[in-house]
């Protein structure tokens, strides 16, 4: 198997096209760019001569968006999404490698978040120390402004993770969305199956979103250990930094490897359920296993096109508000106690590394594997440990649910009104789309608003459109056909009364098909008329 061509398109020959593969392992024959290009333009036009013939589309929009960095690159590679810029053309990526870049990202990632915790004052207070009490007094202000600023700025990158999450993690996903399928004879056919996909998708998701929520939960206690608020500005900031680190590598990766997405595949596409049969009777494409579980056959609602991506946003708020609410009770226990949250969370890894379990074990092992240096516990030993001088105490123990119970009891109003707020921007747009969705109209394709909505026709899909114009021939050549028909019978009626008149059917033709027949017919009677 060739793994590289190196030769120009213009040489390549259709006789050998089997021995050309990608180095995703794949069995898709290597291609041009303006190949891709001609066969979506194929592609179109398919689509229309389907639509001229009757039939329903067999793909729409799915409505995924994905953004320009490493780990949303390996959930696009699992649709096929990716390519490799060669000089003869492109080839297909596979997500695993992409997957595999991830990995150092992420270990950088955390390594440099565990190093800032470490080299923070933890046992600092929040107030701080040698403050006048005029800026003791606007300070916490400050800074609970921008906890709520820096909530506001990471919400982007989280929401995007979540939706992918849940994307990736949906089965319908793998059954509905137009993917790369390889030849099921190829020998590395296996690499494309569902569940490798799922892996590395679901992979790369997680490291993307474990690592937003890390860094939401340490701006809490990066604004909180300041002193100034220029402090609290500048240390926002540069936290934030951390997050943008994949699209960073994205940039590198496309400019060192040439490495980018394929424009017709960034808006992922539905297989309607008519293309799905056909396919499945051609071979090209096999059932998946999960596909005959009676919970899977109850779980229509997860399907993209009966409102499954409605209950998908409505999910992803519902875990955001529940995350925000939480970061919001830690930053109210940590003002209230006057201890930085990082400081209890440390602790709380330090008592989990003294273990003596597997849970200890792996502990210590994700540590010294993600800090990028041979022997941190030393280090988290030396700063936490109190019988070394560490600072842990009864005081940093972890936060219980208890703690969090009680502080909303003691500030109900307040809590009361944050969580109506978010209720109010997450899941209230939400529950509403969900419910736009109760009903959809199966012959324009549009969603019923209850009335009080008006439908914009000058937005509406080409797919729809010519849908409509489709159904507007169709009944005027109906409207064309009956006309004829009533023709007929009109022609058939004056041959049977001309035949009356005349007393014989001889007179006339058996099938008057034209007016110029009727003509014909009314000279011939006339000139029988005279003779008689």
């Amino acid at each position: 198997m060739r793994c590289w061509a190196w030769w120009s398109a213009n040489k390549y020959s259709r006789s050998r096209e089997p021995d050309y593969h990608s180095i995703s392992n794949d069995s898709e024959p290597f291609t041009s760019r303006d190949d891709d290009n001609s066969s979506t333009e194929g592609q179109v036009g398919q689509d229309k001569s389907q639509q001229a013939e009757g039939k329903d589309l067999p793909i729409t929009d799915a409505h995924v968006v994905f953004d320009d960095d490493m780990y949303d690159s390996v959930t696009l590679a699992a649709f096929g999404g990716v390519h490799l810029q060669l000089p003869g053309g492109t080839v297909r990526v596979h997500p695993m490698w992409l997957c595999l870049g991830c990995l150092p990202l992420f270990a950088a990632q955390q390594a440099s978040l565990l190093y800032m915790r470490l080299g923070q004052e933890l046992e600092k207070p929040v107030h701080g120390e040698g403050v006048s009490d005029e800026l003791k007094q606007i300070l916490p202000f400050a800074k609970t402004l921008m906890v709520y600023t820096l909530g506001l700025m990471l919400f982007p990158e989280l929401l995007g993770a979540c939706r992918l999450l849940l994307f990736v993690l949906n089965p319908t996903t793998w059954i509905d969305i137009e993917r790369f399928r390889p030849d099921q004879s190829a020998m590395w056919a296996f690499l494309w199956s569902t569940p490798v996909l799922v892996s590395c998708a679901t992979t790369a998701e997680l490291l993307k979103l474990s690592i937003g929520y890390v860094v939401l939960i340490d701006s809490v206690s990066v604004v909180l250990v300041c002193d100034t608020v220029q402090d609290t500005l500048f240390n926002s900031l540069a936290l934030t930094f951390l997050v943008d680190l994949d699209n960073k590598l994205w940039e590198v990766a496309k400019s060192v490897f040439g490495i980018e997405y394929k424009e017709n595949m960034r808006n992922l596409q539905l297989i309607s359920d008519r293309e799905q049969a056909s396919r499945r009777k051609e071979g090209k494409v096999k059932r998946e296993a999960w596909e005959n579980w009676k919970v899977f056959r109850k779980c229509s609602w997860l399907r993209r096109a009966q409102g499954g991506s409605a209950v998908e946003a409505l999910l992803v708020c519902a875990i955001f508000m529940f995350a925000y609410v939480r970061q919001m009770l830690v930053m109210m226990y940590s003002l209230k106690t006057d201890t930085l949250p990082v400081a209890r969370d440390m602790c709380t890894i330090w008592n989990l590394t003294e273990e003596d379990s597997f849970l200890g074990m792996m502990t210590r092992r994700i540590l010294r594997l993600m800090s990028l240096y041979a022997h941190p516990n030393g280090l988290l030993n030396q700063t936490c440990n109190p019988e070394v001088g560490g600072y842990c105490s009864e005081q940093f123990r972890a936060i219980t649910g208890r703690d969090m119970w009680d502080l909303a009891m003691e500030r109900p109003l307040f809590i009361a009104a944050n969580v109506a707020g978010l209720v109010c921007v997450l899941l209230v747009p939400q529950i509403f789309q969900l419910l736009l969705f109760c009903e959809t109209d199966g012959k324009d394709k549009h969603t019923r608003c209850f009335g009080f909505i008006p439908t914009d026709e000058d937005q509406e899909d080409e797919p729809c459109k010519l849908e409509k114009d489709c159904a507007e021939l169709q009944q005027q050549a109906d409207a064309s056909r009956k006309y004829m028909e009533s023709l007929n019978a009109k022609v058939e009626d004056i041959r049977m009364r001309l035949n009356l008149v005349c007393g014989t059917s001889r007179m006339l033709p058996p099938l008057l098909a034209s007016q110029v027949d009727l003509s014909e017919a009314g000279v011939a009677l006339s000139h029988n008329s005279l003779q008689t």
